[in-house]
């Protein structure tokens, strides 16, 4: 037999390797990168920091430092910079993204299988919705499905931006506008209306408006300009042309807190009136802007029963 049968054969590394040979890593490091590892980085990668990094996965920001370390001592390269803004993705975590995001869709993949064909009424399903809709309308009337699904335990997140059902940031999320991606479903559990409203001291300090010409002569309380693309938004500049701002938020709560307290102003859900005695509508008859309300979850989830049960009682909810 040729001595050349015994020579040990030459590994050549791919160009990728070659251009990143710390993804050339022994099998036995490997071991060491776990799923919560990879799920903590891409919550990193997403948000920035860790502070919205350990909000979003419901560990402490410690946690999550210390598993980002675990991380990069198994791979021995840095993911991140640290900079004054946040964290930024370096070259190498750029490369591991991608990868990180198809086990990602592997494991939560096989999470909704294996939940969508549960049929108990037992376990968690996570709520994502507008701070003001879980403030004014879910909480107060959480009492009635707890009663009627003790076995469920429902987790409430309220974001101003969208988090990801199809990521699996949320099991079923409550918008005010119908995705279109393929994967979701989407079920209209009611509708918004809309009233302008002032505080009582407000409307004891100075007279209401008594039609919408007097709109414009008052001062008003709104959302940030990153919405003002929003029907109620709309409505306001078309009836108040140039309309005087005494506060602009990006959170419902404080837009309801800033008008019950006699700031000015506000367009508010007709919800959202029992919320506080010191909420006065104005121009009860005026018709404003509706808005539908979508029940938004993947359609792995669609034979589930925790999701069904929180479905039902939120169409409930808008209904009574």
């Amino acid at each position: 037999m040729s001595s050349k049968a015994f020579m040990p054969t030459k590994v050549r590394l791919s160009p990728a390797l070659q251009k990143y040979p710390w993804l050339h890593v022994h099998r036995a490091r490997m071991q060491g990168m776990v799923w919560d590892d990879l799920r903590i980085f891409l919550a990193l990668g997403r948000h920035g920091t860790h502070a919205a990094a350990s909000r979003l996965l419901g560990v402490d920001a410690t946690t999550v430092g210390r598993r980002l370390a675990a991380l990069e001592t198994t791979l021995r390269v840095r993911l991140f910079e640290r900079t004054p803004a946040g964290l930024v993705l370096t070259e190498a975590g750029r490369t591991l993204v991608p990868r990180a995001e198809r086990i990602e869709a592997e494991v939560v993949h096989a999470e909704r299988e294996l939940g969508g064909a549960d049929a108990r009424l037992e376990g968690t399903v996570r709520l994502t919705a507008g701070d003001g809709l879980l403030t004014f309308l879910v909480v107060p009337r959480l009492a009635a499905f707890r009663e009627r699904h003790p076995g469920i335990d429902l987790e409430l997140v309220g974001e101003t931006r969208e988090l990801d059902v199809l990521r699996r940031e949320a099991d079923v999320a409550l918008r005010l506008s119908r995705p279109r991606e393929s994967s979701l479903i989407a079920r209209r559990v009611g509708r918004y209306e809309y009233g302008i409203y002032a505080g009582q001291s407000y409307v004891d300090r100075r007279p209401p408006p008594r039609s919408l010409r007097d709109l414009a002569a008052h001062e008003w309380l709104t959302y940030d300009t990153s919405l003002d693309h929003i029907p109620e938004a709309r409505w306001l500049r078309e009836h108040a042309p140039r309309p005087r701002f005494a506060l602009r938020t990006n959170r419902t709560v404080t837009l309801v807190a800033a008008c019950a307290s006699g700031h000015g102003l506000a367009i508010l859900p007709t919800a959202f009136e029992a919320a506080d005695p010191r909420l006065v509508r104005i121009l009860p008859r005026t018709p404003l802007p509706t808005r539908d309300a979508w029940m938004v979850f993947h359609r792995d989830l669609r034979t589930n029963a925790r999701v069904n049960a929180l479905g039902a009682w939120l169409t409930e909810l808008f209904a009574s």
